[in-house]
């Protein structure tokens, strides 16, 4: 798997569920930038992000004036906030999956032909590797879920009949 390039709703919803322990045993070169990583405002959230970025496994990149011009060139006239379009055009300058559960930047960044994963794509890859059973990926998206995530509920809950039925065959 290629550089993957995190939005705030993402680092937040897997800190929430206790998550991102999970997400770099994956072993996927993660990225965000500074302006993003200023989102996580919860003291809870913030403990569980900063002790990635810490070790070094969450890299936090600065834009410099020459890249936000370049920002601004790029990704003129577009309706997510500063945050977001930093975090796309991360995306677009490493070549990375850009991971967000922001629909405005879905938008924008499919429009850029980046690709984008969302929170539950995170979810079916930490299952499909052995990372977390079925059983803790429903348990951990009930979690994420009451911690006010705005996921389809449909796509949820179709997961959680595919993780049930697979924990019931192991």
């Amino acid at each position: 798997m290629k550089v993957a390039v995190k939005d705030a709703c993402v680092l937040i919803d897997l800190a929430n569920g206790g998550l991102l322990e999970a997400w770099f045993q994956l072993g996927v070169e993660t990225f965000t930038t500074d302006l993003v990583i200023r989102q996580v405002r919860s003291e809870e959230q913030w403990r569980a992000v900063s002790g990635f970025v810490e070790a070094g496994l969450l890299r936090v990149e600065t834009l410099n004036g020459a890249q936000i011009e370049r920002m601004g060139q790029t990704l003129d006239n577009m309706r997510i906030g500063f945050e977001d379009q930093s975090a796309l055009f991360l995306a677009i300058e490493r070549d990375a999956i850009l991971l967000t559960g922001d629909r405005r930047l879905r938008i924008e960044a499919g429009k850029r032909k980046v690709d984008v994963r969302g929170l539950l794509w995170i979810l079916d890859e930490l299952v499909a590797r052995s990372v977390i059973a079925p059983a803790l990926a429903i348990v951990k998206l009930q979690t994420i879920r009451d911690s006010g995530a705005r996921l389809p509920a449909k796509e949820c809950d179709a997961r959680v009949r595919r993780w049930t039925s697979a924990g019931h065959a192991s």
